[in-house]
């Protein structure tokens, strides 16, 4: 991909940038920040059309789906509504300086006897959906995960961004509107993902490698909780969080097995910082 006239062009055919258009937007920008969100909707599609809708009073530059496909609906160098009321250090309303990545991801869901739920009722199934806790909160609850393909994606288009723009930082909608907002939520990856993307020096302090041959990687932090497959020795993951000993982590291997999905809660004492 490339940028041309702020805006994405694919260059290969396995690149699906398709551009919309919407009315939801402002003036000309210079975007120093990137804000992740996720969409919390029931598809990349229909979350495009809500944002290109006026009753919305809503948009952002690109949605990203579960496929991978990018939907651009305003250019880079405009404004976007889709930070709302928030503040980074000595900044305030980050729409006018910032460019929004949403992800197509039902958010937080709800556990209703065995079926895990969206605010809008769709059932998820449960072997894709991870409990862990917010950063700003204390009690665990149900998140839907991220595919490879849409953090690839992501990744690409912010290397692309940074390339063009003088991009300051990369920040969630959480980090911006604490509190207020929880999006992209606990299971995105966003330590590694931006320490990678601006070369910091703590790029690797969050990689461990697994210590031992058949490492259960599991739903939840404890063995009470699903088994998805197994790790072997000298496998490498991410680490993001930890919980009672447990820690929540980022597969940056496929394993033998074809392990879906790549998060999961792994005992602690069977990894080891690289």
């Amino acid at each position: 991909m490339k940028i041309t006239n702020n805006r994405l062009v694919s260059e290969r055919a396995s690149e699906i940038v398709i551009q919309e258009s919407t009315t939801n937007k402002g003036g000309e920008i210079t975007p120093n920040f990137i804000i992740i969100h996720f969409t919390a909707g029931r598809g990349a599609e229909s979350s495009v059309a809500w944002f290109k809708d006026p009753m919305a009073k809503a948009s952002a530059h690109l949605v990203i789906g579960r496929d991978g496909k990018i939907y651009q609906l305003v250019d880079f160098n405009l404004k976007a509504w889709h930070a709302g009321v928030s503040r980074w250090t000595d900044t305030s309303g980050l729409n006018g300086n910032s460019i929004g990545i949403e992800l197509d991801n039902p958010g937080r869901l709800t556990k209703v006897g065995d079926k895990y739920l969206s605010w809008f009722k769709k059932e998820y199934p449960k072997e894709n959906v991870i409990e862990a806790t917010h950063k700003h909160e204390k009690t665990p609850t149900y998140w839907y995960e991220y595919t490879e393909a849409q953090i690839e994606s992501c990744f690409e288009v912010c290397k692309l961004l940074l390339q063009k723009y003088n991009i300051q930082d990369i920040l969630g909608h959480d980090d911006i509107a604490p509190y207020r907002k929880n999006d992209p939520g606990p299971i995105f990856p966003m330590e590694s993902f931006r320490s990678k993307l601006l070369g910091r020096e703590d790029d690797t302090t969050d990689i461990y490698q697994v210590t031992t041959d058949n490492v259960n990687i599991r739903r939840g932090p404890n063995t009470e909780f699903d088994s998805y497959g197994q790790l072997n020795k000298g496998m490498k993951v991410e680490f993001i969080k930890s919980e009672n000993g447990w820690s929540f982590v980022y597969v940056l291997e496929q394993p033998s097995n074809g392990l879906e999905p790549t998060y999961g809660w792994v005992k602690g004492t069977l990894l080891s910082k690289i």
